[in-house]
């Protein structure tokens, strides 16, 4: 079991991933860092933050039996799958199966950037998606706001969850997750995640807390703005 840390985009060495042209990945999470065995069990395949530019490419993929969650964070594009297009823009979910090619391209001159999961906990075959914050599930607690835009229930696979998080100040997120590695990436604010007892600060923006299953977690917005975050779950609960 690795212990929960905290990583920011900009402090990473980003990489160009093979199949990928004039683009770079930063991995918050992955076998190695989450401390796995290369012959597992593990959760996260990895978690990143990805950039492509203008006449950019992530070139035909496929990652056989996990599943990918694709979150559009700036500019617009579209991803060939099993050779139909579907176009996405910032702050859409596109879920993309396991088994399927896909290559992924932006659309216009702006830089192309997004999260990226891909996780195989589980796997059961599914059919691609594109959702946006409008069409989310969402639920309410004690200031914080769930905008779910995949679970088991809504892609059919029960590899990973993703929800948009909205904290307001002074408010604390927390879940149950006994069998769920758990990533939360902070779009900007100040917030302190607590993770069996120890203290980790989040106050840059795309800091990201990495959180093994089965610890007892939350995370407290300790600035005077809403926190949002995209917090992902793997497998589901």
């Amino acid at each position: 079991m690795f212990k929960a840390y905290v990583q920011n985009y900009y402090d990473m060495v980003a990489m160009q991933p093979a199949g990928h042209v004039m683009a770079h990945s930063a991995p918050f999470a992955n076998i190695g860092k989450m401390g796995y065995t290369p012959d597992g069990p593990w959760t996260y395949m990895y978690f990143s933050t990805c950039e492509i530019t203008f006449g950019g490419a992530a070139l035909t993929a496929n990652h056989g039996p996990a599943d990918h969650v694709f979150y559009i964070l700036e500019g617009h594009g579209y991803s060939i799958m099993n050779g139909k297009r579907y176009n996405f823009k910032a702050g859409d979910i596109m879920w993309t199966p396991g088994n399927y090619d896909h290559e992924m391209y932006p659309d216009g001159t702006a830089t192309l950037k997004f999260l990226v999961t891909l996780c195989k906990t589980g796997f059961v075959q599914t059919e691609p998606y594109i959702k946006n914050l409008h069409d989310a599930k969402v639920t309410q607690g004690d200031g914080v706001t769930f905008f779910t835009l995949a679970d088991e229930e809504i892609s059919g696979s029960p590899t990973q969850e993703f929800h948009i998080v909205d904290l307001l100040p002074g408010k604390k997120l927390a879940m149950d997750t006994p069998k769920s590695d758990v990533i939360a990436y902070m779009y900007n604010g100040k917030c302190v995640a607590t993770v069996d007892g120890e203290k980790l600060e989040m106050n840059r923006q795309e800091d990201a807390v990495v959180i093994p299953m089965g610890a007892k977690w939350e995370i407290e917005n300790v600035g005077p703005q809403v926190v949002r975050f995209a917090v992902s779950l793997s497998p589901c609960r």
